[in-house]
């Protein structure tokens, strides 16, 4: 089960794959690897600050299947 922090690891990852149109100067995307490392730094980043958001609990397990809401 994954840890919320690794979940925010991800997230912020996955931005990251269009980070060259706000990083001035940066003509190339950054590489998985580069991303990875810039996601954890951030997270552990918050980590130094008190973990008020609980970084290291698992994340719950999920038994919703995700569809189009009732009443759309």
């Amino acid at each position: 089960m994954p840890t919320r922090g690794e979940l925010l690891v991800h997230s912020i990852s996955y931005a990251l794959i269009r980070a060259r149109k706000v990083i001035r100067g940066l003509s190339l995307g950054l590489t998985h690897e580069e991303r990875q490392a810039v996601a954890s730094a951030a997270v552990d980043e918050l980590r130094r600050h008190g973990d008020r958001w609980g970084l290291d609990e698992e994340l719950p397990e999920s038994t919703e299947v995700h569809s189009t809401p009732k009443g759309y």
